[in-house]
């Protein structure tokens, strides 16, 4: 992805300008507690990250077990590369139960 950015690929440059904006407006949705706006804005966040490179097969599988298990949205966290998601849930102890059996290990819960 760095090399693409470098190369002044537009689809990664425009997508990552679309990144900070959501960052500002998920700032602004945290600080209000607004989960439905929240939730739009990590699904697009997510959305816009998987569509230049692929996320990874386990990425993937843990997005597709957290959202069909209460997570509202679910990102990567980072740059994808460890392994690590983001999940935005009004039920933690059904999704936690879920990604644990799909295979997630250490999984955090930051705040209820």
């Amino acid at each position: 992805m760095r090399e693409r950015w470098l190369e002044g690929d537009r689809a990664v440059i425009e997508g990552y300008k679309e990144i900070a904006d959501i960052a500002r407006l998920g700032k602004k949705a945290l600080l209000n507690e607004d989960w439905d706006e929240l939730a739009y804005l990590m699904n697009k966040n997510h959305e816009i990250q998987n569509s230049p490179a692929d996320s990874g097969e386990q990425n993937l599988y843990m997005i597709k077990v957290a959202r069909e298990n209460g997570a509202l949205a679910v990102k990567l966290a980072g740059a994808g590369g460890g392994g690590t998601i983001i999940a935005l849930t009004l039920e933690p102890e059904r999704t936690m139960r879920a990604l644990e059996r799909g295979r997630g290990r250490d999984i955090c819960r930051a705040c209820s």
